[in-house]
């Protein structure tokens, strides 16, 4: 069968409230160099490193020790003291995450391997795919690596409060978090346990086109697996505020206590669960709400009612929407052709005759209902707004920091948001004051005070009062850097300009890079040297290839063969090596997805990102590896077929 390799550089990122990585220390030095790759993580009342070796994951403590083998296809984060495992797993296409916002894609998933307690995802960049994982075995390991639960559950999820649901041949059942089994595994479907420590479970329900079940019988269980109720229920809801609403014959509801027991009688058309003391029912088919003892707090006068959120109830009539206090006054008018729940901010988006808008708790207008489209608010509490086809930016006090009058506006960025007017680009600053005037083709973003900016295609620098800092002259230009020196290209060739502006290197190189202590790595004439600020050769342009200086060594290829030169271009290993790694090298080893045409599975490969900087260099000679420090001597010969096999000699050299 055809198969093809896809090629997709991941980084690995801990997608979990509470999960914090960790700057590389000693500890996780010799880690990485014992396996190859590892995660730290810390919940705050546990330490452990996830590691990786041979395409499977394993788990050590804090200290580095050992507590999992490699072994797993995937394991989750700890939490509680457990983690969930997952063996015989594999990569299968997929669309992104709930969570994940399609338009996050290309700047969050391109270097994420994400794992999270609904699931995991690899993202290839290269081909624009989700894959997620899909099918194998899970299971529950504790703090000492031992297996609470054993990996042969079709699924294994936290369901609130400690307790564990596994799947098993379509059938459901609950553990605790120290592997001891609470029910059969029976259930068609188990839900989880919220504040009331009660989830609901069925009987003879079957999945629909949605994956949800539906008919069959409803039941509870409390968090000792014990049936409060049998499942009899046509319908039910989750316990919330110590009652449920059940039907047993789908038409009648009524509610039911923490014994079974009714709390209140089934005479009800629908009812929803108890919040702010609040619950909506129906009769005549119309909703209001009611308290614990059935009284009727709001009679039943509307289209709908939605549970209480935040102390506010939100409810319907005639096609609008408006909110109620829980003793039945009313906070807004009912006219309202949209409207949210309470935000953390006490804030709901509402929408009036085509227009959106913000109000508070006391149904004031916090942002007037007048705009036509209110976007997200950013971390920063700005949003962008749209009026008449305009643009323009508000804070959540509702003030407009930019008037919407720009054909398109951008969030900020260092304080600064990039406007559009008249197909030309500026920027603004905080205050709204226009500060580089909108008359550029293009520009990039403002940093350190100034930026990149285009005119009838030649680019240049301006400062944030709109003066030029590089002339608009050159086809391209490079970051500055600390001492106000620009990268600049005239035609083919590169050189630099001062911060006055002046071409302080004449652009006739090929490539040049960025300066290490007045120093230069250049390309003129095919081959590589290096240059002063003034353009001045310094070490003639000999080398095939050649890098920035680090610790006084940079790296350079020579007749086809590596070695490093000190700033005078004497060579302090000499050029005799077919590869060579040394002090800031980052070696990636890419991930590997094996696709098999015909089929939606991927084989991911994980490979680690070393960067070189105990002091030491792995050199190829000879077609094998080894390593030396940085005079030369020879700390491990080169005999071995991977960089993998040196570092594991360098660690069990220094364990």
């Amino acid at each position: 069968m055809k198969k093809g390799i896809l090629l997709a550089s991941l980084l690995f990122f801990a997608f979990q409230t509470g999960i914090s990585a960790k700057e590389k220390s000693s500890v996780s030095n010799t880690v990485d160099s014992k396996y190859g790759y590892s995660i730290y993580y810390n919940t705050g009342d546990m330490e452990w490193y996830s590691v990786w070796r041979d395409r499977k994951w394993g788990v050590c403590d804090k200290d580095g020790k050992e507590i999992v083998p490699c072994q797993y296809d995937i394991i989750w984060p700890f939490k509680d003291g457990v983690a969930i495992v997952n063996s015989g797993a594999k990569w299968i296409k997929s669309d992104a995450p709930k969570r994940v916002n399609k338009l996050m894609l290309p700047g969050m998933f391109e270097k994420i391997w994400d794992i999270a307690d609904d699931g995991a995802w690899v993202y290839s960049k290269e081909t624009g795919g989700i894959y997620c994982i899909a099918g194998g075995k899970f299971g529950l390991i504790d703090a000492g690596g031992k297996e609470v639960i054993p990996s042969v559950y079709d699924e294994v999820v936290r369901a609130g409060n400690g307790i564990i649901r596994v799947k098993l041949d379509s059938k459901y059942g609950y553990f605790d978090n120290k592997g001891n089994k609470l029910t059969d595994i029976k259930y068609d479907d188990a839900g989880m346990f919220y504040e009331d420590g009660i989830a609901m479970v069925n009987i003879g329900g079957q999945p629909n086109r949605r994956g949800r079940i539906s008919g069959g019988k409803y039941g509870y269980v409390d968090m000792s697996g014990n049936e409060i109720t049998a499942a009899k229920y046509a319908k039910a809801k989750p316990f919330s505020e110590g009652l449920a609403a059940v039907s047993e014959d789908g038409a009648n509801w009524g509610f039911i206590d923490s014994t079974g027991k009714y709390a209140l009688a089934p005479t009800f058309e629908n009812a929803g669960g108890f919040f702010s003391g609040c619950a909506s029912f129906a009769e005549t088919g119309r909703y209001g709400y009611i308290d614990k003892s059935g009284n009727k707090i709001v009679p039943a006068r509307y289209d709908y009612t939605m549970d209480f959120r935040n102390g506010l109830g939100r409810v319907k009539s005639v096609w609008r929407w408006g909110f109620i206090k829980p003793d039945g006054n009313p906070v807004t008018r009912v006219d309202f052709e949209e409207a949210s729940d309470f935000n953390e901010d006490g804030m709901s988006k509402v929408k009036r005759g085509g227009k959106s808008g913000y109000i508070n708790r006391d149904g004031v207008e916090v942002i007037p209902v007048k705009y036509d489209i209110i976007y997200p608010f950013a971390d920063d509490g700005t949003a962008k707004v749209r009026v008449n086809g305009l643009f323009g930016i508000i804070d959540k006090t509702g003030k407009e920091i930019v008037p919407p009058k720009y054909q398109d506006i951008e969030p900020f960025k260092n304080g600064y948001a990039k406007v559009t007017l008249n197909d030309r680009y500026g920027f603004v600053n905080r205050n709204g004051k226009e500060v580089v005037k909108t008359e550029y083709d293009d520009a990039g973003d403002i940093e350190n005070g100034m930026v990149d900016v285009n005119i009838a295609g030649k680019w240049g620098y301006v400062d944030t009062a709109g003066m030029e800092i590089v002339p608009i002259m050159y086809d391209a230009v490079g970051k500055t850097d600390e001492m106000m020196r620009t990268p600049v290209k005239s035609g083919r060739k590169w050189g630099y300009v001062d911060s006055l502006g002046m071409n302080s290197v004449y652009a006739k190189f090929d490539t040049i890079g960025r300066f290490v202590n007045g120093m230069a790595v250049a390309k003129y004439t095919g081959k590589w040297g290096y240059v002063n600020d003034k353009g001045e050769t310094l070490i003639g342009f000999k080398y095939d290839i050649a890098g920035d200086f680090c610790d006084g060594y940079a790296k350079v290829r020579l007749a086809g063969r590596y070695g490093y030169i000190d700033p005078s271009g004497n060579f302090i290993i000499p050029a005799e090596y077919q590869n060579l790694y040394g002090f800031d090298d980052v070696v990636t080893r890419v991930n590997v997805f094996e696709k098999q045409y015909g089929s939606e599975e991927m084989v991911a490969d994980v490979y680690d990102i070393w960067k070189f900087s105990d002091g030491y260099i792995v050199f190829k000679k000879d077609g094998k590896w080894g390593a030396m420090d940085k005079l030369g001597g020879i700390l491990v010969a080169n005999k071995y077929n991977s960089i993998e096999e040196v570092k594991k000699v360098l660690y069990e050299r220094v364990k």
